[in-house]
Formats: structure tokens, C-alpha cells, sequence
């Protein structure tokens, strides 16, 4: 019986390290602003490895010089055959311009900004077509302050630049070659499909379902939910839903890569309300929430009455996750206040507080919600003559989320 386990062991290791690699193969090239453009291809290059989607080969002059020839609409060399190359596709950017601007206001505030002009374009080996032609404009900038210098506000600039362009780059090579797979097994939130790093699946990727329809032989793919990957090995990936599909979920259906998505959820939330003390308030909340329970955000309210102008910006951090369409909220803010009102002996009124909160949303839609909550602001004064809130309050609004 032993034996027979360690055979079995062995045998699933041979599996693993004998298992087919499919993923898409790629020949990377640039040209253009010869320093600029080298960095370009090494962080595309670097990136792609990271992500473990794709492979990459090494670039050939010759290839190179065969590919600026069919760009320019010369046919193939006599005997020269890209089908021969051990890559799928070749990737071809080139950096067409390149501009660094030193920018200064009225108050002495001086920043840099670089702009990049690249185009891309992507080739199929087996054909020698050219499948895609995209131009991107990237743009960076950094402020010169007394921790940045001019030098390194302009390299900062730069870098940020590049960052943009070869996340382009990338984010279209993944809408191009979107990954699919069947499911396996479902458990719980969990899905099991039938794909792993031998396709390109990393951890982190983004799939929805995909519901497959065939009319007339003609075949339609309808997408809906959210779902990420956890855990994956060579031939198979464990994903966890994150927002079930309208359609029913069972082993039908197939999950396909959507780079679209988030694993966060976005919220822009308006509300109105009262404060305790007499004073009315308005606030905008920008949170984002992971679909486990944990949201965090930033926001700004404006408090008010015949005697008081306050705006309060500050962090929020709390409990959302919804259940159906209830979605229950209980969190703290940490929060900065400022009066408006005028005072000839201080320039400036603030204070620091803290407010815990408690609350609940109705999510009438999957994008839209009526939201109630109540708390009470504690307040400290650091500065001036601030007049404190220590009451408690109540707001309704709306939230929008994304």
C-alpha cells in the first residue's frame, strides 16, 4: 500500500513538471528614442514576467529587420518565414516622440511633466499580419520640493510616464487574449476550473461567467459576475466569487478573463443630515470595499448654521458587506475640522476628531442604494477659537457604487 501511494505521489509530480505549456509565446521589440525606448521594452518585459501570463524569446536582428520591412508594406524575403520563429506573436512598439516641460505657477510651485507617444502594434507569426495598431499617449509628473530636487523630479516624471505607456500596452495584450476555462466543481463561493499557469492564470486575475449561446450556428457569450483567482497550480485554479451572476450558476457555464474588473468595489456616496447641536450638515464620501467587510475611503462634509461654517476631511474606515440586498455598515471616522468663521486674533480654527458610526444600506440595484446613518462626532481643538461638537448626528443619502 505504501508503495502504491508513492508511486501515485511521483506520478502526479511528473504530471506537473511534464504538463503541457500554452501559454502565448512573445518576441518583443522597440525602437525609437534609443535610451527611452530600451526602458520602455525592459519594463514591458519585466512586467509580462511578473504576471506569468505569457513567455517571452529572445529578439533577433534579423526578425527585426524583417518586421520594420512588412511595416513599411514590403513583402517577406525570399526563404525568410516567420512561422519558423519559436514565438506566437512579436510585439512591436516604438516610441515616435518623447517631451519634458518644467512648469512653474504664480506661487513658486515648480513641477515637471513628460509625455511619451508610442505606438504598438502586434504581429501574428503564422500569418506575418499585423493584428492590432494602437498609438498611446503616457504622461507623468513631479513636483520639485525641498525633499526633490529638478533632476530627479524630471527622472521622476519620466518613469511615471513609461509606467502609464507599458501598462497600456499590457492591459491591451490582455484584452486581446482573454483566457477561458471550464468549471470542474463548484463549492460554496468557490469555483474550481480546469486551467492553470500552464494557460497563463496568475493569482489576482480577474474572470466572469460566461453563459454560451448558439443561434443559428452562430455563437453569442453572455458575461455577468465577478469572481478572482485564490489558489492555482499547474493545470487547474481555484477562484472565489465575488458577485454572483444574474443567471443561474452550475457546470455549464464557462468563466472567461474580464481585465475590466476590480477585486474592489467603488462607492460615491451623497448624503444630508442633522447634527444634535442645532446645525445641519452635506457630505461625499469615495470609499472602496474588498466584498469581505472591509471598506476604507476618504471624505468631506460641510456643517453649517446661522452661527458656524465647518468643513471636515478625513478618513473612513469600516465593516460593509452585504447580505441580499441589505448591506449593514459600522465603522470610524478619523477626521480634521475647520471653522470659516472669521476671528481677528486667529488666522485659523481646527480641530481634531474622531466619530464612530453605525449604519445600513438598501441596494435597490447592483449600482444604486439608499443609504442611513447615525453617529456621534467627538472633537478636540488644536488651534484658535474652534467652537467643539460632541453630539451626536444623523444623515440619509444615496450610494452609487461601481
Amino acid at each position: 500500500m505504501k508503495n502504491k501511494i508513492i508511486i501515485f505521489i511521483l506520478f502526479v509530480l511528473a504530471l506537473s513538471i511534464f504538463a503541457e505549456d500554452n501559454r502565448k509565446t512573445l518576441l518583443i521589440y522597440s525602437k525609437g528614442y534609443s535610451t527611452l525606448s530600451n526602458k520602455v521594452e525592459h519594463r514591458l518585459k519585466e512586467r509580462l514576467l511578473e504576471m506569468g501570463k505569457y513567455r517571452l524569446v529572445e529578439r533577433d536582428l534579423n526578425v527585426l529587420n524583417e518586421v520594420e520591412r512588412i511595416l513599411s508594406g514590403v513583402a517577406n524575403k525570399k526563404g525568410f518565414e516567420f512561422k519558423h520563429l519559436a514565438a506566437d506573436y512579436i510585439v512591436y512598439v516604438e516610441v515616435i516622440d518623447a517631451e519634458s516641460r518644467r512648469k512653474e505657477d504664480d506661487d513658486g510651485n515648480v513641477w515637471y511633466e513628460y509625455d511619451i507617444e508610442g505606438a504598438y502594434r502586434l504581429i501574428d507569426v503564422e500569418t506575418s499580419q499585423i493584428l492590432e495598431i494602437k498609438t498611446i499617449n503616457a504622461i507623468g509628473s513631479s513636483n520639485v520640493t525641498k525633499f526633490i530636487s529638478e533632476d530627479e523630479a524630471r527622472e521622476n516624471a519620466k518613469n511615471q510616464a513609461i509606467d502609464y505607456l507599458v501598462s497600456s500596452l499590457v492591459y491591451r495584450m490582455n484584452k486581446l487574449f482573454l483566457i477561458n476555462a471550464n468549471i470542474v466543481n463548484i463549492e460554496n463561493n468557490m469555483v474550481l476550473i480546469d486551467a492553470g499557469r500552464n494557460v497563463g492564470i496568475y493569482k489576482g486575475m480577474m474572470f466572469s461567467f460566461a453563459k454560451i449561446y448558439t443561434v443559428n450556428n452562430d455563437i453569442y457569450r453572455k458575461k455577468d459576475g465577478k469572481l478572482i483567482v485564490k489558489d492555482l497550480s499547474e493545470n487547474s485554479a481555484i477562484l472565489e466569487i465575488l458577485v454572483k451572476p444574474k443567471f443561474k450558476i452550475d457546470q455549464t457555464l464557462k468563466v472567461i478573463e474580464n481585465p475590466d474588473l476590480s477585486p474592489i468595489r467603488g462607492h460615491i456616496t451623497l448624503s444630508g443630515g442633522y447634527v444634535f447641536d442645532g446645525s445641519y450638515l452635506g457630505r461625499i464620501d469615495f470609499i472602496g470595499d474588498n466584498y469581505k467587510g472591509f471598506g476604507f475611503g476618504t471624505y468631506l462634509d460641510f456643517i453649517f448654521d446661522s452661527n458656524k461654517s465647518i468643513l471636515t476631511t478625513g478618513i473612513t474606515l469600516g465593516y460593509m458587506k452585504d447580505f441580499g440586498r441589505i448591506m449593514p455598515q459600522i465603522g470610524v471616522d478619523l477626521y480634521m475640522s475647520s471653522s470659516f468663521n472669521y476671528d481677528t486674533e486667529y488666522a485659523t480654527n481646527i480641530a481634531l476628531g474622531v466619530s464612530p458610526n453605525i449604519g445600513v444600506e438598501l441596494l435597490l440595484t447592483d449600482n444604486f442604494a439608499v443609504t442611513v446613518n447615525g453617529g456621534y462626532r467627538l472633537e478636540t481643538g488644536i488651534e484658535g477659537n474652534y467652537e467643539e461638537i460632541n453630539s451626536p448626528f444623523v444623515r440619509v443619502g444615496i450610494d452609487i457604487l461601481f
